[in-house]
């Protein structure tokens, strides 16, 4: 994948977060971990982009968090999806299949007819 900005692969991280989520609870570190890694290192999410997104859910009321104490210091915060965030990951898997579907058909074309592009 190119590097640098892409503004559809910046709206997909909303799902993503929310897909894994729907697995288990997982903290920060854990998620962008699991993206490069299940995505074979074509996607990777930096943190500056994750936090965000995690506020964005949090406001919305799609997760919630919880602060963990790892050893005697150390804080780490779990990130759990909730019944709103479900939801809303139906709705975004949805229009993503949609989508998907309608680029394969516009990438499988093999040429333009006349009447296809005048109408």
């Amino acid at each position: 994948m190119a590097r640098g900005r892409s503004s559809f692969k910046m709206g997909t991280v909303e799902m993503l977060v929310l897909f894994l989520l729907s697995k288990k609870d997982l903290y920060g570190y854990e998620i962008t971990t699991l993206i490069r890694k299940l995505s074979e290192g074509d996607l990777v999410i930096s943190e500056s982009t994750l936090y965000p997104t995690f506020y964005k859910l949090l406001e919305k009321g799609y997760i919630t968090d919880k602060e963990v104490v790892i050893g005697k210091r150390r804080i780490r915060v779990y990130y759990h999806l909730e019944d709103k965030g479900a939801d809303r990951l139906a709705d975004l898997l949805e229009d993503y299949n949609k989508t998907t579907i309608g680029i394969e058909r516009i990438l499988s074309c093999k040429e333009l007819k006349e009447a296809e592009h005048n109408e």
